[in-house]
Parts: structure tokens; C-alpha cells; sequence
């Protein structure tokens, strides 16, 4: 049975909003005041709240605010009741995040249309919630557990034969197993480094303190630094002839590390989603140019693409067509590139068509940007 909360001080009013939603098969419980009415929306947990705005001990808006700081309150839907129907006080309701304002009197048509509707909409919201939850589940159970094996197998594997051909074997095939183990834990630091950056760009793009000590860095001669990594990125695949770069010197309001970053996991998605072509193809073109007061850089692959709803769903630990295609990875990349565009006022676009490969286009504020907007600030 849906349980709704009634706030309201006028005990004749209370009197019909009881009966009116017991009726319609609703759990009701009351309050008189507001002080009553928080307490008891914490402790109860309704699934709607219905709240007269001038209210003793404590006002509606003042429920409202309490409610909405607390996280295990906040999504509950609201509906404020009050006689001042002016559209001031009605913005300050909404401004708070009240889901409806029914100005008293009221109809039972009106009231009811405004529950059904609330809670209508929390169920829809409930419903994609746990779409996108499952569809986590999912993505992290086929790409976690794949990712975090493999590079432990071959430690595994490499350690087992140490053990047990020790004294057989010869310098060079130490070596050799050496190197794989080496390769192996390189892989699964780099994997750990990757959730961990992640997490804190996650909560950085939460945090408004955290979210502004990253302002006000450069990243000088941007194309100098995307020349050295997209190089080392494709000698590291051991396809240096399949990269094309078309760089332009920019001042790009990012800082160097983070720009490094993000331009490191953009280049390398487009080396491990796309495969060496013929001699005089470069499958990976890297390209920046500046438009405006906007720095742009566009890396596009000649890979296998993606459908319109793959990139639409796109997000961390999700990958597509595991079981069609070994080389995948966490998804991480591309979250982690869009949580830094957010923190630097930048931009991340995908286009994909499915057979012909995709394009990761960014963008950022240039130097130029800040001048002209530091110029209008002081004028």
C-alpha cells in the first residue's frame, strides 16, 4: 500500500485529506507541525508527502530543505499546500525542489491528479534506475572479472613455471618469463590506477570545493604533448606507420597533466578498437585545430564502430560485443576523458557508424578565451 505523509496545521483541512486518501486506498499519517513532520518523514520513509507551506515550529520550506539534504529522504516526492498562490511563492517551492504546488482550495480531482502523477513519475525513475543498475551489473561482470584475470593468469602461469622448471631452465628463457610477469602485474597496475582515477574524477565533479582547485591551468604548446604520447601510443602496438597527425600549437585552458590524461585514454581506444591497415592507410588520425575561442581535437579510428544506441548508452564499465570480439576493455576511458572536459568546462562528442570507425572529438577553452573573458569581467 502506498504510504502518504499529510504536514499540515489546520486539523480541519487534515481531517479531509485523511479521508479523502484513505478512501482512494492510501496509508496515511499526520503531522501537525513541521518539526513532527521531518521527524516523522525520516523515520517513516513515505512514498509522498503532502506539506502546508506555514507550518509552527517549523515552515514547509524548512521540511522541504531538511528533506532534500538528507540522501535517504531527498528523492521522496513533494507537494506543497498553501493558500499563497502567488507566482513567487510558487517558484520559491519549486526553486527548493518541491515536485507540485496545489494552491488551497483545492479539488479532490486536482489533489489526486497531482499524487497519481508524482508518483507515477517515481516509479518511471525507479524503473530506469534499475534498468541502468542491471545493465551495470552486467557490463561490470563481463568486463571486470575478465580484465582483472587475465593479466593475473599470466603472473599465475609465469610464477608456476619458475617453480617447476627452475633449475632446466636457461638465462633467456628466465628472461622471457620474467618479462611476461612483468607485463602482466604492469597491466594489472595500470587497470587499479584507472578505477582509482576515475573515482576521484567522480567525486571531484561533485565536490564544488574540490571541482574549483582545478581551474586556472594551462597546458602550453598542447601540440607538442599530443605529438609525444599519440607516438608512444603507437609504437607501444607497434603501429607507428598508422597514425596520422594534423596538430596546430594551442594554449588550451586544462592543465598539462590532466590534458595528458585524458589525450592518452582517447588514443589508445582508438588503437585497441582498430586494427593495422594496408601500407599507406593510417587507421588513427589525430587532429586539433582552433575555432574561435575553442580549442579542438578530433581522433578518429577505422574500427568496427558503434550502433546509435551504443554510443547513446555509453558509459564507465561498459563495452559491447564481448562475446563477438576479445579486445576490450573497462569502458573506463571514456568516462574518465568526459569527467575531465566537465571539470574544465570542455566538451567530449562521439560519432560512430558501425563498419567505418569512430570519432572522439574534445573540446576546450583557449588561452585566448580566458583573456577576452577576464577582459569583459573588469570592464
Amino acid at each position: 500500500m502506498t504510504t502518504v505523509l499529510v504536514i499540515e496545521d489546520e486539523l480541519s483541512v487534515l481531517g479531509i485529506l485523511r479521508d479523502m486518501l484513505t478512501v482512494e486506498g492510501f496509508d496515511v499519517i499526520t503531522a501537525t507541525n513541521g518539526q513532527i513532520g521531518l521527524e516523522t518523514a525520516l523515520k517513516q520513509l513515505p512514498d509522498l508527502i503532502i506539506c502546508d507551506v506555514n507550518l509552527p515550529l517549523l515552515d514547509g520550506y524548512g521540511v522541504l530543505q531538511k528533506l532534500h539534504d538528507n540522501p535517504t529522504t531527498t528523492t521522496i516526492p513533494f507537494i506543497f499546500l498553501s493558500a499563497r498562490a502567488s507566482r513567487s511563492a510558487q517558484r520559491q517551492g519549486m526553486d527548493l525542489g518541491a515536485d507540485d504546488y496545489i494552491p488551497k482550495p483545492f479539488t479532490r480531482e486536482e489533489l489526486l491528479s497531482a499524487i497519481q502523477g508524482r508518483l507515477n513519475r517515481r516509479k518511471g525513475l525507479a524503473q530506469h534506475s534499475a534498468q541502468q543498475l542491471e545493465q551495470l551489473r552486467r557490463s561490470l561482470t563481463m568486463a571486470l572479472p575478465h580484465e582483472l584475470r587475465t593479466p593475473l593468469q599470466g603472473i599465475m602461469t609465469s610464477a608456476e613455471l619458475l617453480g617447476e622448471f627452475w633449475e632446466t631452465l636457461d638465462r633467456q628463457e628466465i628472461r622471457e618469463i620474467s618479462d611476461s610477469i612483468r607485463i602482466s602485474a604492469s597491466r594489472l597496475h595500470d587497470l587499479i590506477q584507472k578505477f582509482l582515477l576515475y573515482t576521484k574524477l567522480d567525486l571531484a565533479t561533485h565536490d564544488p570545493e574540490e571541482f574549483h582547485r582545478w581551474y586556472g591551468q594551462v597546458t602550453e604548446r598542447s601540440d607538442h604533448l599530443i605529438r609525444t604520447l599519440a607516438q608512444q601510443i603507437a609504437h607501444r602496438y607497434q603501429r607507428d606507420g598508422d597514425l596520422k597527425l594534423e596538430l596546430c600549437p594551442a594554449h588550451v585552458l586544462v592543465s598539462e597533466k590532466w590534458l595528458a590524461t585524458l589525450i592518452k585514454e582517447i588514443i589508445d581506444n582508438a588503437f585497441k578498437f582498430s586494427e593495422h591497415l594496408a601500407e599507406c592507410q593510417s587507421s588513427v588520425l589525430v587532429k586539433s585545430r582552433i575555432n574561435g575561442e575553442v580549442w579542438q581535437l578530433a581522433v578518429k579510428d577505422r574500427g568496427r564502430g558503434m550502433t546509435p544506441e551504443q554510443v547513446r548508452t555509453m558509459g564507465a564499465y561498459m563495452q559491447f560485443d564481448r562475446q563477438q570480439y576479445e579486445q576490450q576493455g573497462t569502458g573506463l576511458g571514456l568516462a574518465i576523458a568526459e569527467r575531465i572536459a566537465k571539470i574544465y568546462n570542455g566538451t567530449v562528442t562521439i560519432k560512430s557508424n558501425v563498419g567505418l570507425g569512430t570519432t572522439v572529438i574534445i573540446t576546450f577553452p583557449t588561452r585566448k578565451a580566458e583573456q577576452i573573458s577576464l577582459k569583459s569581467r573588469l570592464s
